[in-house]
């Protein structure tokens, strides 16, 4: 998606809230966030962080632990993935990495 049609925002860095209310007054996806989301996932470094997060059992996995499970040697390639992951799917903890909610939930339909 282009920087002009998500309004320059990169994924996770938006103000406004990720969900609208519909008219039937239950809450929908926002169709940009359900795009972001779509743009993430079509990189299969990065479903192989998300699955490998999801296989943690909700533990903090370290950097050079998650690369490994990954199975990327390139770290400048693995931090640059993992990055984008950052925010919304994945949290940056004092011990690690941990799926977020909403990382849980994309990464219980992997």
């Amino acid at each position: 998606m282009s920087e002009q049609a998500n309004g320059g925002d990169a994924p996770g860095e938006r103000d406004d809230a990720r969900g609208v209310v519909g008219a039937d007054g239950d809450e929908r996806a926002d169709p940009a966030a359900v795009s972001d989301t779509f743009t993430l996932l079509s990189n299969e470094t990065r479903v192989r962080i998300l699955a490998a997060l999801a296989d943690a059992d909700e533990e903090t996995v370290r950097f050079s632990d998650l690369r490994t499970r990954v199975d990327v040697t390139d770290s400048g390639q693995f931090n640059y993935h993992l990055d984008r992951l950052r925010g919304d799917l994945v949290a940056k903890t004092d011990d690690g990495y941990a799926l977020t909610e909403s990382g849980r939930a994309v990464a219980s339909l992997l």
